[in-house]
């Protein structure tokens, strides 16, 4: 008789469908660690949420395998539980980017991250709410975040990385600003943004925004970057400098703050983790400070 429990969900069809080639390695590596492991495949979205929490309470670790979008819907699941009965969330990354993998250090083969996935090398991270809407490490609105969540899965498997952009490249004519008022506690600032996004990860879309050092998973605190609407040649090559250089400018306004409240006299579109989020005229972001303990590489 095993003495821990552990609950695997897992996405079949994240990346390219690594996960099926190797499920029985992955078993292995559980089963050597101790753990009694029941295993869920998801046929639907959401179905991982609903999964985690009927399930979650009666396990000592829950592991999940796929994208971005595969941790949302379990970080979902947790936070909708009692604190006092979350178990620990292991993660094996397989989809295509895997933002928020590489704020844990995870190792990117399958097999090793199985083995990370059972060690006791654990931290609690910062969780984000938008609207009360819980999201894992980035809420954003503007150019190009709808991609993710409209591309393909197909697409994705066949082209990995690179589908993204080809989605991207057919938006670029659908680029537009709106007129918004940023909160936070450093203050108020009121003008036309392409792009925003509040992050809890040291990459996004694949993309550092922030400098080493500059970003902390679990001190309480976002990160926002937001793109103001250049009005002429020599703005919009400031923007395209600053992501070369990765020094800030008038054009990008970047801020640390645990709140940031955005309002807007239109709908706005955004997505959580590269979900849809839906579309909202105001949204609140708050940080809820180290609810959930991660295991990291």
């Amino acid at each position: 008789m095993r003495d821990k429990k552990m609950l695997f969900i897992y996405n079949p069809c994240a990346g390219k469908g690594t996960m099926k080639s190797k499920l029985s390695d992955v078993m292995e590596t559980f089963m050597r660690a101790d753990y009694e492991v029941t295993v869920y495949a998801t046929q639907r979205e959401r179905e991982a949420t609903e999964l985690v929490m009927e399930l979650g309470g009666k396990y000592d670790r829950i592991v999940c395998s796929g994208g971005d979008g595969t941790l949302h819907e379990v970080t979902q699941g947790l936070m909708n539980m009692p604190a006092e009965s979350r178990p620990v969330c292991g993660y094996i990354p397989t989809g295509t980017v895997n933002d928020f993998a590489k704020g844990l250090k995870l190792p990117t083969r399958v097999r090793n991250a199985a083995k990370t996935a059972v060690t006791d090398k654990i931290k609690p991270m910062d969780i984000g709410l938008m609207n009360g809407e819980v999201f894992t490490y980035v809420a954003a609105f503007g150019a190009f975040t709808s991609v993710s969540y409209e591309t393909p899965q197909a697409f994705k498997n066949l082209l990995g990385r690179a589908a993204y952009i080809v989605e991207g490249m057919g938006q670029v004519g659908n680029i537009k600003a709106y007129p918004m008022t940023i909160e936070t506690k450093n203050g108020k600032i009121t003008d036309e943004f392409l792009f925003g996004m509040v992050s809890n990860a040291k990459s996004v879309g694949g993309f550092t925004f922030f400098k080493k050092g500059q970003v902390s998973l679990n001190d309480g605190e976002f990160e926002g970057v937001f793109i103001r609407k250049p009005k002429n040649p020599q703005e919009l090559q400031a923007v395209i400098n600053s992501f070369v250089t990765l020094k800030p400018n008038d054009q990008i306004l970047g801020v640390h703050s645990n709140y940031f409240r955005i309002t807007s006299d239109q709908e706005v579109a955004y997505t959580l983790d590269g979900e849809n989020g839906g579309s909202h005229k105001k949204v609140e972001i708050e940080c809820c400070y180290r609810p959930i303990e991660y295991v990291c590489g």
